[in-house]
C-alpha cells in the first residue's frame, strides 16, 4: 500500500500508538477474485491489535460499505477504510454505520481501535480517537489564538467563555484524556496546562475536530447579520489572502444568540448566507473576522486548492 509510510507516521505522532502495516499475502486465499480486484490491501497492526486496511479501487461510495461487510465477515478482522478525501455525506454515512476510516494527515475516525485497547486493559490517556466536542474545541482554538488560557483555573476559563463550571469541567477532562492538557493542583483550584507545542497541537486537534457550524441558511438582512454575527467562509478568507471576494457575504452567528430570530432565516433562499455556530464566533474573532483556524475546520470537507494553500499559508505564520 503505498500510503503506508504517511498512515504510520500519522497514527503514531497524533496518538502515540506503535503501529506497523505489513502484507495482505497470507489472507489473500480467503478472498474470491472480484473481491482482491475491489481494493489494495494491507494488515494494519496497532498495539498488537490486527486489522484489515484497504483502500478502494471504485470510487462509487455506494460499494464501500458492501465491501467492509464482505472483508470482515470472511477475513474476520475489523476494517479500516483509507480515503484521499470524503465529502459531509460520505462522513456521516461512514459514522452512522460504525466504519473505520483515515485519510492520512487530515482525518481518523476508528472507534474499533479505542474498543478493542480498553477491552484488552490497554487504554491509556493518549489513545482518544473520538471526535471532540464543541466545548472542547473552543479551548483549544482560544489557546492556539493566544488568549492566554494556559495557568488559569476551570472556572476562570469557564466565565471567559459564557459556561457553566460544570460544563467546562466535562471539556476539561476531554482534553487530558486526549493527551493536550495536564491538570495541575493549586490548592482547591485546577489549573490547566497544554502538553504540546502549538504545531503539534494543530496537527492533532485537526485530525479529531469538527467543523463549528451546525447548519448553513439564508437571509435578505445583512445589515442584522453583520452586527450580531462575524465575516465567516470566502467573505473572511477573501480579507485575509489573495482570494476573490464572493458576491454574497457569508456571516458566522451563534446559535445561543437571542437575536438570531431577527434574521428571519430560510434554508433556500436569501442574498447573504449565514452559518449558524455551535460555538461563539465572536470569541476568537479578529478584526470582525473568524479566526483562520475556526475557518480551517469550516472547511474540512473542502479539497480546493487554492483554498487549502491560503490556509496553510496563514496558519504557518501564525503558529
Amino acid at each position: 500500500m503505498k500510503e503506508q509510510g504517511k498512515i504510520e507516521q500519522y497514527l503514531k505522532e497524533s496518538f502515540g500508538w506503535k503501529t506497523h502495516i505489513y502484507d495482505f499475502n497470507i489472507y489473500r486465499e480467503k478472498l474470491p477474485y472480484a473481491l482482491l480486484l475491489a481494493a489494495d490491501y494491507g494488515i494494519l497492526e496497532i498495539e498488537g491489535l490486527k486489522f484489515v486496511i484497504l483502500k478502494p479501487a471504485n470510487e462509487d461510495f455506494r460499494n464501500t460499505k458492501n465491501l467492509v461487510v464482505n472483508i470482515e465477515r470472511r477475513i474476520n478482522l475489523p476494517v479500516v477504510v483509507v480515503l484521499d478525501s470524503i465529502d459531509t455525506y460520505q462522513r456521516k454515512s461512514l459514522i452512522e454505520s460504525k466504519i473505520n476510516f483515515i485519510i492520512p494527515e487530515r482525518q481518523l475516525y476508528v472507534p474499533t481501535i479505542g474498543i478493542l485497547l480498553n477491552e484488552r486493559g490497554m487504554g491509556h490517556r493518549n489513545t482518544f480517537n473520538e471526535t471532540l466536542s464543541s466545548i472542547s474545541t473552543m479551548v483549544l482554538l482560544m489557546h492556539l489564538n493566544k488568549k492566554n488560557i494556559e495557568g488559569k483555573s476551570v472556572s476562570e476559563i469557564a466565565k471567559e467563555m459564557g459556561y457553566s463550571i460544570k460544563t467546562l469541567s466535562l471539556a476539561v477532562n476531554e482534553l487530558e484524556k486526549a493527551g493536550f492538557i495536564r491538570i495541575k493542583a493549586l490548592g482547591r483550584k485546577k489549573l490547566i496546562e497544554f502538553t504540546l507545542s502549538p504545531e503539534k497541537l494543530w496537527e492533532k486537534f485537526y485530525a479529531i475536530s469538527e467543523s463549528p457550524v451546525e447548519k448553513v441558511l439564508y437571509t435578505s438582512k445583512e445589515d442584522i447579520a453583520s452586527q450580531i454575527g462575524i465575516k465567516s467562509s470566502d467573505t473572511a478568507l477573501s480579507e485575509m489572502s489573495m482570494l476573490t471576494s464572493p458576491s454574497n457575504k457569508t456571516f458566522a452567528v451563534y446559535e445561543r444568540d437571542k437575536r438570531i430570530k431577527e434574521l428571519e432565516l430560510n434554508p433556500s433562499v436569501g442574498t447573504t448566507v449565514i452559518e449558524v455556530w455551535k460555538t461563539n464566533p465572536k470569541l476568537n474573532a479578529k478584526n470582525g473576522n473568524a479566526d483562520i483556524f475556526s475557518l480551517a475546520l469550516t472547511y474540512k470537507e473542502d479539497d480546493d486548492p487554492r483554498i487549502r494553500k491560503e490556509l496553510n499559508k496563514l496558519i504557518e505564520e501564525l503558529l
